[in-house]
């Protein structure tokens, strides 16, 4: 009978010991899988940062050529603007210029 209970007892022990160890490959399993998904996570969340930065790179680019173009545009409208105002009074300018050195 006490040899019954020793069998009984080291079987049970047995199979603690393969759950134990199966749980411990599973646990080891779901470790692994997570430290996967992890760095599928951190993966994706750093290529939709890199998106973002490019569209906002690109954003801030064509605004900054907009600009440019803005003040270019305003650059020849003066250089036009003092063009005209040249053609116009030039000769008067070099003849009172004229005048001043001749007349001293």
């Amino acid at each position: 009978m006490d040899e019954n209970i020793i069998q009984s007892i080291l079987e049970i022990d047995k199979n603690a010991s393969e759950k134990l160890a199966e749980a411990e490959k599973q646990r080891n399993i779901i470790i692994a899988d997570a430290k996967e998904q992890q760095e599928k996570i951190i993966e994706s969340r750093i290529k939709e940062a890199d998106e973002t930065l490019k569209k906002l790179e690109e954003k801030e680019k064509a605004e900054a050529e907009k600009k440019l173009d803005e003040i270019n545009a305003e650059g020849e409208k003066e250089i036009e603007r003092l063009k005209s105002v040249y053609d116009k009074r030039h000769e008067e300018w070099e003849e009172k210029i004229f005048h001043a050195i001749v007349n001293g």
